[in-house]
């Protein structure tokens, strides 16, 4: 059997990422653009933990169809069916029912989610028994290519919005998930799985996970240690996102011509950042060091909020964050799963990043969601004192548990397997 192109095979999921991405950015500026109307942030927290809850059934539900339709049909049909859902909310999307925005904003995220797994995994697919060293080049275009349809997609929402209403965002993004769907459709049956399955290699290390090792991944203080990692992080991220939206809402920018002027620039810089510094920085730091450089940007960025205007201070910090976690650090975070055995390696990040970071969102949204309640004055008369220390706290307790981290075998870490990212939308 003749060895397959696996150089050329790599485009087709750079494309899908890209053009998803494109998707995303239009449909998320447009959803932050309705949302955050009349004092949308005050539902934030609200929305926060449906995200949470949603997270869940959702996952169900796609593991579900994978399972009964199988990998390649669920992918597919989930981009026509996502289009189909946001076309919905085309004639609803003009900052009316605050049921339907909250809905809206839910739903944003929970279903990108398979849809960025489903672009992403493609790689896995069409490049199955492909040499390690062409498969990092590969994930590396993707994650490139997702950066700039991010930009891309920026700028087009900021060119339809300065005409039309952000309402004709979800046609333009249900439009790129179409195409997306139409280039999925078009790999998959140009390459049938049985042209290249035969060079796929074996994996020696066969899943015969059972309760006893499950049990033993628990009892480990790396695996406990990076549960607390995940807890905080998460709680951080929260912190810095709502005081991001609040901040848009308190000066007036919670317009789509900020909103998509902010993910061009996140985007923009993570691109820079993964390009021209992020190689230096992973070589000269390590896993350790890298995985330290996003809270303690975040950490020193927090002392601009009592210098600087409410507004250009959470706007950086928020720039900063999703810069640095899209270009380093989520690379970094992939690979303090090596240590753990692959038997249990699944389960693991299971835990990790799906239970435990949904319960500390869900956590920190009650906190917000408690304090709003007993605050019921316009946006502009709160005092978001106490989310700015708790921001630090977090940050900093971040830190702590990063440097202990290191001590329990993360510093040690050789990034000599090839992991798959995870998709940052």
């Amino acid at each position: 059997m003749r060895r397959p192109n696996y150089a050329a095979l790599t485009w087709y999921p750079v494309l899908a990422v890209g053009i998803s991405m494109i998707a995303f950015i239009m449909i998320k500026t447009g959803r932050d653009a309705v949302f955050f109307q009349r004092e949308g942030f005050r539902q934030l927290p609200v929305a926060y933990i449906w995200i949470a809850i949603a997270a869940v059934p959702a996952a169900m539900m796609h593991l579900g169809a994978l399972n009964r339709w199988g990998a390649r049909k669920t992918r597919t049909v989930l981009f026509y069916l996502t289009a189909a859902l946001f076309l919905l909310f085309f004639p609803v999307a003009v900052a009316g029912s605050r049921l339907w925005m909250t809905v809206l904003f839910v739903s944003v995220p929970t279903i990108f989610a398979a849809v960025f797994a489903g672009a992403w995994l493609l790689a896995g697919d069409l490049l199955e028994g492909a040499d390690p060293g062409l498969l990092r080049q590969a994930y590396s275009r993707i994650g490139a290519a997702s950066m700039v349809g991010g930009i891309v997609g920026g700028v087009l929402a900021k060119g339809i919005t300065a005409l039309l209403h952000p309402q004709f965002l979800f046609a333009g993004g249900a439009f790129f998930l179409v195409a997306a769907g139409l280039f999925v459709a078009r790999a998959h049956r140009d390459n049938p799985p049985g042209n290249y399955s035969a060079f796929a290699s074996s994996d020696d290390e066969a899943d015969t996970s059972n309760n006893s090792r499950q049990s033993l991944l628990f009892r480990e203080k790396y695996f406990r240690v990076l549960v607390c990692i995940s807890a905080v992080a998460t709680l951080a991220a929260l912190f810095i996102d709502f005081q991001f939206y609040a901040a848009a809402t308190v000066t007036g920018n919670n317009n789509a011509s900020f909103f998509a002027d902010f993910y061009v620039i996140v985007n923009a810089a993570s691109l820079v950042i993964q390009l021209l510094v992020a190689p230096r920085l992973q070589a000269k730091l390590g896993v350790v060091g890298a995985l330290l450089l996003l809270p303690y940007a975040l950490l020193g960025g927090s002392g601009l909020f009592n210098i600087w205007t409410f507004l250009h201070a959470r706007t950086l910090l928020k720039v900063a964050e999703g810069g640095l976690k899209s270009s380093i650090h989520r690379s970094m975070w992939e690979q303090v799963y090596l240590p753990i055995s692959r038997k249990v390696r699944d389960i693991a990040k299971t835990v990790v990043d799906g239970a435990v970071a949904r319960v500390a969102e869900g956590v920190g949204s009650v906190l917000i969601l408690t304090w709003l309640y007993f605050n019921p004055q316009p946006p502009a008369q709160l005092d978001f004192t106490w989310l700015t220390w708790a921001t630090m706290v977090t940050l900093a307790l971040w830190i702590v548990l990063t440097r202990y981290f290191g001590k329990l075998g993360c510093a040690d870490i050789n990034p000599t397997e090839t992991l798959i990212r995870l998709p940052d939308g």
